[in-house]
């Protein structure tokens, strides 16, 4: 506004106004002159939107900004292998082996470098039939993992036959194991199926920071894919805390047995809303 002004004073002196207005004149020539300067050294005057921000005023980096839902970080599923049981495990040690209610219930892993052997050759035993599946963000890390194992009917039966938690070193690990072996007496699956094989869903696993995207299904509707291509009879979920049962419901389960864990002698007792073991079956 000042360099308009002051061209407009000029302009009505050079009339013959304001002869004994000089002073005032003089003030506003270096202002007349300004825009001419500025173009000798090719400057212009910044409009007001090109005047620099205050820091709140300024827009968020990229980083800065919250993703919405179409920005969110890809992934693709495939399935494991042998190849793969120390990114696994790495992954389970992070998430699956502290979350689950009955290693929390029992401190079964009482540090956070606390490792127990016998619960990570459980979890990786399977991998080698190449059944099992993860979720892979852009980065190649793992966003969620399901450990599933193809079980055949004559193999079951003989190992029911087997009270495989006495053998257990780990007095822990050993009472979640006389849980499973339970459910795995007590259930009776085989006489409610065919003698086709079942496809077991063994563990199931995702990134804290995925959750809530459907990964559960994602990884499910896989392993029942996969189910199906190789002519499996049904599949088979055991449940040890609540969420997984809700899970295995919203995926079209049913409930073929329960116990809670106050029934079970040796049984670890984990918190509400954990408080049964049940064992899911979906014929396909």
């Amino acid at each position: 506004m000042a360099v308009t002004s002051a061209r407009a004073i000029v302009g009505i002196k050079e009339k013959g106004h304001f002869e004994h207005e000089d002073a005032r004149i003089e003030k506003y020539t270096l202002a007349d002159e300004l825009p001419e300067k500025l173009s000798e050294l090719r400057l212009r005057p910044l409009s007001l939107d090109q005047r620099p921000l205050s820091l709140d005023q300024r827009p968020l980096s990229m980083d800065q900004r919250p993703l919405s839902k179409d920005k969110r970080p890809g992934y693709t599923v495939r399935r494991l292998g042998a190849q793969d049981k120390e990114q696994t495990l790495q992954f389970l040690r992070r998430f699956f082996f502290r979350d689950e209610p009955m290693n929390q219930a029992i401190q079964l892993l009482e540090t956070p470098d606390s490792r127990c052997e016998e619960l990570e050759e459980y979890a990786a035993a399977t991998l080698d039939e190449e059944v099992s599946f993860a979720v892979v963000d852009d980065q190649g890390e793992f966003a969620g993992v399901i450990i599933n194992g193809i079980v055949r009917r004559e193999d079951a039966l003989a190992a029911a036959a087997v009270d495989k938690s006495s053998e257990c070193p780990d007095p822990k690990f050993r009472r979640i194991l006389s849980v499973l072996g339970h459910l795995e007496h007590a259930a009776r699956v085989w006489e409610q199926l065919a003698g086709a094989p079942v496809l077991e869903v063994r563990i199931a696993s995702t990134h804290s920071a995925w959750r809530g995207r459907g990964l559960m299904r994602v990884l499910c509707e896989e392993t029942e894919r996969l189910a199906k291509q190789l002519g499996c009879g049904a599949l088979r979920m055991d449940a040890t805390s609540a969420f997984s049962a809700a899970a295995a419901e919203r995926l079209g389960y049913r409930c073929v047995y329960r116990v809670k864990y106050t029934d079970l002698p040796e049984a670890p007792v984990p918190d509400p809303p954990h408080t049964e073991a049940r064992v899911y079956l979906k014929e396909i």
